[in-house]
């Protein structure tokens, strides 16, 4: 069945929510860049995820916010950003819209690490005023000792964990040709520097270069859904004994 919920018309909507389908996807990301591969990231991976999981625990999914809080690598051509009081309203309504249309779980998946603050803020008031069980998930750092276990080091931005599931989505989408070491910044503590000297973040040293592995990524991508999958099919049936 068709599972995004902009294609259904509204009497099917009706039809389906709450009484088939009380559960909704919901992608948060951003724009802004990543090394030598699209600056989409954080929008593409979540609506992967979103894909992946929509049959598995009966849920549709909403279209995606694809803009967020960027802020080292607000400067990058191409990188966009929203103030946190504007995301923060407006990633609020559009959970408000989801409880008026009879939605009772949200599993928000977050791509960028820039919103979490926001997100784990305006989830926690969502649930207080409308009761609604919602689930923000920030995959990369759920998905942290996947990396670390499958690749034998440490992910980051725009690094082997992020490239792997980019190439997974669509190999023409990350740049191998333009790649170079040098877009690569290990992230210290004690400096806030704007915009931040490098547009793959690592911050093991020396872990977490790009491999441009396809079979590797392909690999990791089966792994990395599985416990996601997992994680959430353990939520949704424990919150049935709330």
């Amino acid at each position: 069945m068709e599972r995004e919920l902009q294609k259904l018309s509204w009497i099917k909507v009706k039809e389906l929510v709450p009484e088939k389908i009380d559960t909704l996807i919901f992608p948060v990301g951003t724009v802004e860049a990543h090394g030598s591969m699209a600056i989409g990231t954080d929008n593409l991976i979540p609506e992967s995820i979103a894909n992946h999981l929509a049959d598995k625990i009966n849920a549709l999914i909403a279209p995606a916010v694809n803009y967020g809080i960027t802020r080292s690598l607000y400067g990058y051509p191409g990188s966009i950003t929203v103030q946190e009081a504007n995301f923060k309203n407006y990633i609020s309504d559009i959970l408000k819209s989801f409880s008026h249309t009879g939605f009772k779980k949200i599993i928000l998946i977050n791509g960028h690490g820039g919103n979490n603050a926001m997100l784990k803020e305006v989830a926690l008031h969502y649930f207080y005023e409308y009761k609604i069980k919602i689930a923000v998930i920030h995959w990369w750092e759920l998905c942290r000792e996947l990396v670390v276990d499958f690749y034998g080091e440490a992910g980051g931005h725009a690094a082997l964990d992020e490239t792997a599931l980019v190439q997974a989505i669509d190999p023409a989408l990350v740049d191998k040709a333009g790649y170079i070491k040098e877009l690569a910044y290990y992230v210290r503590e004690g400096a806030d520097i704007y915009p931040i000297p490098g547009s793959i973040l690592l911050y093991n040293e020396g872990e977490g270069y790009p491999d441009f592995n396809l079979e590797k990524a392909k690999e990791f991508q089966g792994k990395a859904f599985t416990l996601i999958e997992n994680f959430l099919k353990l939520i949704l049936k424990q919150w049935e004994m709330i």
